[in-house]
């Protein structure tokens, strides 16, 4: 998870001392300045662990409270489960794949540090041809069996998936050319660009600048035209945030859409994955190619759709361009533009970009909803603690496929594997395991508030289709230095996940989209990508893709 602030709120003591005990836990020894900065960065995580403490967490909705009520269930006699499964996936060797040995791109093939593996994968003999002649770049914390997986670090080596996830398997099942696995950030951790052990992404528009993350790598080849398509990752903002800064569109599709089967975990109930592509058709494509029930996800529950259900999202964006978005309700989130730090660029830019909907038709209105401006307190303090689990072996809960290969080489976390960590990943784990301790209560409320959060959200949308705000408040930023210090570094991060980070709580579809060019706060002579979120109701991914589908048919993005 990325930073909200470097400033501590008043009231909150954080000592060095404090800050030790956490790193003695793993052994660890702090160097120079890291003690002073990693205490100001856990002094700020604080914030939110105290705030969220003082708040009432008992969910009290009677709609969901259930009481034991034998007259209002089924009859046991009449359920029927299957208990078999037909046309399980093989290992490729006896799938009839054509297999090229895969290998790490010369720099000289690499300019942008994007690629992580280069290879050429493709089935002989696909179900459909949805993504046929489509080639596609896969992130690297996606498993495909067979091709070394990074995850943006070097605290391990040799770590080669035995398995496909599943979203791997249905685009070659689709026709789909899988080119090679895209640079993530440092454990697909990070929402700017260089935290990678690989060396930092650049802005395909502006070297030297971040690519945004943690798909960082996938949206630089996507936006350089390197592939057709790109696959991400997000569980705070990692799709939605490099489209928002490469000029890409970007889906966090509902939570449990696509399955994330064979995909490395932060944090099981805030991970996604989704489509990174140059316009929304190959976007809805691409979605309806990977999304549907797997039969292994348990983040998959009730309303995700089986695969016949899913969807045709390209061919109904088809046959609605004529009325694109005439009579539709949309709703300008009124919290989404009153930071401090929103870019003035950014926000006249949204502005605008908003008021093209009215010239095609649709109801454009405010709508506020408070608590939007504490969802990232809310999202930080459930997943700072959920995300320590995970990163030190204790995550548990869950029935899934786990993979037990990588937890062999990360565990246990020891001071020589924090010692790899980027500032981001370490944070990660001091905070989380301090607010374990200090705030041992948190974490419940944390997830019980991200629910109210949501029916906050579906109370906007039975009044409007869809929610719109800036993607990310503000552009991209240029790469730090290596010899930066840790607070320069994570202060990178300040302002991506603001709009981001809260629809990985509620699981909402979130899709960005790009809408023109601004300034960078750094030199005025440089312009960057600025981007639209569109958030809908749980699992209408279309209307998303509809209304980003009529602005993009309007306005060409790179002039407007």
């Amino acid at each position: 998870m990325s930073l909200l602030s470097v400033t501590p709120a008043e009231g909150v003591k954080i000592t060095e001392d404090d800050l030790a005990v956490v790193a003695a836990k793993f052994g660890y020894e702090f160097k120079g300045d890291e003690k002073a900065e990693y205490t100001t960065l856990l002094a700020a995580t604080c914030n939110a662990m105290q705030f969220v403490s003082e708040m009432d967490g008992q969910f009290s909705n009677p709609r969901l409270l259930h009481d034991p009520d034998q007259d209002r269930l089924p009859a046991r006699a009449g359920l029927r489960l299957s208990a078999t499964r037909e046309h399980v996936r093989l290992p490729r060797s006896k799938r009839g794949l054509a297999k090229i040995p895969s290998y790490f791109p010369e720099k000289s093939d690499n300019p942008d540090n994007a690629w992580a593996h280069r290879f050429t994968l493709a089935h002989k003999s696909p179900a459909t041809t949805l993504l046929q002649g489509k080639t596609v770049c896969i992130k690297d914390n996606i498993c495909v069996a067979g091709v070394p997986c990074l995850i943006g670090t070097d605290t391990f080596t040799g770590w080669v998936p035995k398995m496909d996830a599943t979203i791997v398997s249905r685009i070659l099942d689709a026709g789909g050319i899988i080119r090679g696995k895209a640079v993530c950030e440092n454990l697909s951790t990070g929402a700017a660009s260089y935290t990678a052990a690989t060396g930092p992404v650049n802005n395909p528009y502006a070297k030297g600048y971040s690519a945004g993350g943690s798909s960082s790598g996938t949206a630089n080849l996507v936006a350089k035209g390197e592939v057709d398509l790109g696959i991400g990752a997000d569980q705070g903002g990692s799709i939605r945030i490099p489209a928002s800064l490469c000029g890409l569109v970007g889906f966090k599709a509902t939570f449990g859409l696509v399955p994330y089967t064979g995909c490395v975990s932060n944090e099981a109930t805030i991970d996604f994955v989704g489509p990174i592509t140059k316009n929304c058709l190959d976007n809805a494509l691409l979605l309806e190619a990977i999304a549907g029930v797997d039969g292994l996800d348990d983040r998959q529950s009730a309303g995700t759709p089986f695969r016949r259900q899913v969807p045709k999202y390209s061919q109904l964006l088809l046959e609605t361009q004529e009325t694109g978005v005439k009579g539709m309700r949309i709703g300008i989130l009124k919290e989404s533009l009153i930071s401090k730090i929103l870019d003035p660029g950014i926000d006249s830019k949204f502005r605008a970009a908003a008021k093209v909907f009215e010239e095609l038709g649709a109801v454009v209105e405010e709508v506020s909803i408070p608590i939007h401006e504490i969802a990232p307190a809310l999202f930080g303090a459930a997943s700072r603690q959920g995300g320590v689990m995970g990163r030190t072996g204790k995550a548990s809960g869950r029935r899934q496929v786990m993979l037990t290969d990588l937890y062999e080489k990360t565990l246990p976390c020891t001071a020589a594997t924090i010692e790899k960590m980027s500032p981001v990943s370490k944070n990660t784990v001091f905070s989380g395991e301090f607010c374990w301790e200090r705030f041992p209560h948190v974490y419940a409320k944390a997830v019980n508030l991200c629910r109210k959060l949501s029916e906050e959200y579906d109370a906007a949308l039975q009044r409007y289709d869809v929610l719109i705000m800036p993607t990310t408040i503000t552009p991209a930023d240029p790469l730090p230095a290596e010899n930066d210090s840790v607070i320069v570094k994570m202060s990178k991060t300040i302002g991506k996940l603001d709009n981001t980070c809260p629809f990985n709580a509620t699981g909402h579809p979130a899709l960005a989209f790009p809408i023109g060019f601004v300034p960078a706060k750094a030199d005025k002579n440089i312009r960057v990508p600025a981007s639209m979120q569109i958030v809908g109701k749980h699992f209408d991914e279309i209307t998303c893709l509809k209304v980003a589908y009529a602005w993009e048919n309007a306005r060409n993005w790179q002039e407007f």
